[in-house]
């Protein structure tokens, strides 16, 4: 700027505009991936809790099975079979229960449709709000007051 080489000045601001943008695509991009990490995680740990649920409940369907065979002795001396309703209710309504992964996939899914992030950039390039990136006239404005 110093040389009046304001050609110049306009490419180097503008390589430095480029710069600028890139590392905000990357933190932006870094930021999306941590997040997207901690959703893994999540996804895991629910997953893990699922597993130790079904291990459980294994572990109960066997018991409640032994429990109907020994009931199934008694009832046809006694008569009647309520625990074997009962048990059957009981694995039906632990089968029916929603699955933890299918709800967020679809919880993703509507965070996904619903973000409008590019918004703010398309009203600052209209002149409403501050610029969310770098541009060359922004660069060659503040190199202009430093140098003053």
């Amino acid at each position: 700027m110093t040389g009046e080489r304001e050609d110049l000045a306009k490419q180097a601001a503008q390589a430095i505009a480029d710069l600028e943008n890139e590392l905000s695509g990357r933190q932006q991009t870094q930021a999306r991936l941590e997040a997207r990490i901690l959703q893994l995680r999540q996804s895991v740990e629910t997953a893990h809790r699922r597993i130790i649920d079904l291990k459980q409940g294994a572990v109960s369907a066997r018991a409640i099975c032994k429990e109907q065979g020994i009931q199934r002795s008694v009832n046809r001396h006694l008569g009647g079979d309520s625990p074997f309703e009962e048990a059957e209710t009981l694995i039906s309504r632990v089968m029916g229960e929603d699955d933890p992964f299918e709800q967020g996939e679809i919880l993703r899914e509507i965070d996904c449709g619903l973000n409008h992030g590019d918004v703010a950039g398309r009203m600052a390039d209209a002149g409403f709000g501050v610029a969310s990136k770098a541009t060359a006239s922004s660069v060659l404005d503040r190199l202009r007051t430093q140098a003053k």
